[in-house]
């Protein structure tokens, strides 16, 4: 969601902080991550305008549900990370009850990379090698249907859930009403 020379700039600032999978960030990998970033937000984007609506922006902000995650097991994986010099990463909770509009809300089963994965392959984009790929892979949902998704696949180890928030204003309201700066 930003121009060239800013995201180079913000690309530097994450690899020299080191926090969250940084790496992908680095000089020697963005071109690549960018070019799967990009065809996989596209995708979801035209994917979610077809089902739903057209997203308000289209870029998203991306964050993760990690089902019956407790707070030590948060800290548990901000620990695994370290091994890879992830000293600075940092988690936010937010309860989806506490977002007033939804509207512009998806998810994907797992990463978005991992589930668009066979789109990537046939694409000639570097993808997950992981072979696990689920019925629901390569569909976005609307936020409305996670407990539905999750049903399907609760038995699946290791679920989660990657949110894309279409629209910045929803996490600005959230952050004005439990005031953070």
């Amino acid at each position: 969601m930003y121009a060239a020379d800013e995201r180079e700039r913000i690309f530097d600032d994450i690899v020299t902080a080191k926090t969250w999978y940084w790496g992908r960030y680095a000089p020697e990998n963005r071109q690549s991550y960018m070019e799967t970033r990009l065809f996989v937000e596209a995708r979801m984007y035209d994917a979610f305008s077809r089902k739903y609506w057209t997203p308000k922006q289209p870029r998203p902000v991306f964050f993760y549900i990690f089902p019956d995650l407790s707070l030590p097991a948060i800290d548990e994986r901000l620990h695994q990370r370290q091994q890879y010099d992830e000293l600075n990463t940092k988690y936010l909770l937010i309860d989806i009850q506490d977002l007033v509009d939804t509207t512009h809300i998806s998810f994907t089963l797992c990463d978005s990379h991992r589930s668009y994965r066979e789109a990537l392959i046939q694409q000639g984009l570097s993808a997950d090698e992981s072979t696990t790929t689920h019925a629901d892979h390569g569909t976005v949902f609307h936020i409305h249907e996670l407990a539905e998704v999750y049903a399907r696949n609760e038995a699946e180890d290791g679920l989660y859930f990657e949110v894309q928030v279409w629209d910045p204003e929803i996490l600005e309201h959230w952050r004005a009403v439990h005031d953070i700066p």
